[in-house]
């Protein structure tokens, strides 16, 4: 579901170049769906580099950092989790439901901890684009101490 979002806003650009970045994300999605289905997980990484690689290609002709970048990224490491625990599943065997919400809770922690580390560096080559040396080295610091920080918590 997350790929087929990633595709969705690759399409949205609505220009020939985002149509085309659009359709690899979705070939993406159909690759992702097929490694679930038929439980291959090397086709997993592929998937998601197929779909990232999509995003890429319609952003290309967009000389703005995209606000939507972080959530994006996000998005292709929630789907290559959520696949990765889908094709390790297996119906037989009885899980600890304690260990599935801790699993739950870590994929979610990642993804969350991914999400704010993009959003800061983001916003760095935003500011970066427009501003001068300074103040980009004050942006890579602070994504730097905002690394720091989610480390020193998760200990």
């Amino acid at each position: 579901m997350t790929l087929a979002a990633v595709a969705a806003y690759a399409f949205s650009g609505g220009d020939t170049v985002a149509s085309a970045g659009g359709a690899l994300a979705g070939v993406g999605t159909v690759i992702l769906a097929a490694a679930i289905l038929l439980r291959f997980p090397f086709a997993v990484p592929w998937a998601v580099l197929v779909a990232g690689a999509g995003y890429v290609v319609a952003r290309v002709h967009h000389s703005v950092a995209d606000g939507w970048a972080a959530a994006v990224g996000a998005a292709l490491l929630l789907a290559a989790e959520l696949a990765a625990w889908s094709i390790a599943s297996d119906r037989r065997i009885h899980e600890d439901p304690a260990l599935v919400v801790r699993q739950a809770l870590t994929v979610a922690a990642l993804v969350a901890t991914a999400a704010l580390v993009s959003f800061v560096l983001v916003g760095a080559a935003a500011v970066s684009a427009t501003s001068g040396l300074l103040l980009t080295g004050v942006g890579v610091g602070a994504a730097v101490a905002a690394v720091a920080v989610m480390l020193r918590l998760v200990r």
